[in-house]
């Protein structure tokens, strides 16, 4: 027979949400361990980087997407468009309507404005514009992840699972917090088996993050 898997205890979850942390990202989503920092966003959503010779509102939109997404990784670019008065939204939507006169990089136009959204506290317009992404580039791995991420913030739990799976069979780039988010939804759902199979994949995937492990050691395998 297969093992059984139990909750050992409940889950230890931070009593106070940081302040920058959108209003709508319920309490129990820093779970994740992603500590937001100074950051605006309670989970790791991945803004999709684009390098253009000539500059342009889709290198723009990416670079404001990082910004937001990582405050404090790598240097700070100029991306409140202040030569023009657009603030980061405004440019990802001149990049998603294809003001930079092609229609190249739409999809992760799309991916790095619900980056944005989700900034502000729009979870609703956030995965909007990741299944849009998601539409444009089936391959997108990032849209389907931070799809994921927005619907966990959501407390849609069944619904996270599949995006969470599609972005980890493409390959995420976020894979052991990817696992560790889907472990959430799963154990949300009563999946306990898969929930602890999840964070276990997490804690393979990234040893020197030890959140994966803290959920791990709650959890009490019965074989019979």
């Amino acid at each position: 027979m297969c093992p059984e898997v139990l909750r050992k205890v409940p889950s230890k979850v931070p009593s106070k949400v940081p302040s920058k942390v959108p209003s709508k990202v319920p309490s129990k989503v820093l779970r994740a361990g992603l500590v937001p920092a100074l950051a605006l966003l309670a989970l790791p959503l991945q803004a999709t980087e684009l390098l253009f010779l000539d500059g342009g509102y889709a290198e723009m939109c990416a670079a404001a997407a990082k910004q937001l997404d990582r405050p404090n990784a790598g240097p700070r670019y100029e991306v409140t468009g202040s030569r023009l008065g657009l603030s980061p939204l405004e440019i990802c939507n001149r990049a998603v309507n294809g003001y930079d006169g092609s229609g190249e990089n739409v999809a992760e136009s799309y991916n790095n404005r619900g980056v944005v959204w989700f900034a502000l506290g729009d979870l609703e317009q956030a995965l909007l514009d990741f299944g849009r992404a998601a539409r444009e580039q089936e391959s997108l791995a990032q849209a389907h992840v931070n799809s994921g991420y927005t619907l966990v913030a959501l407390e849609r739990w069944s619904e996270a699972i599949p995006a969470f799976t599609r972005g980890i069979e493409l390959g995420t780039a976020e894979l052991a917090r990817a696992h560790y988010n889907r472990g959430i939804a799963h154990e949300e759902t009563g999946a306990l088996r898969e929930a602890y199979a999840d964070y276990h994949a997490a804690a393979l995937a990234d040893p020197q993050w030890d959140a994966p492990q803290r959920e791990l050691q709650r959890f009490q395998v019965i074989r019979r």
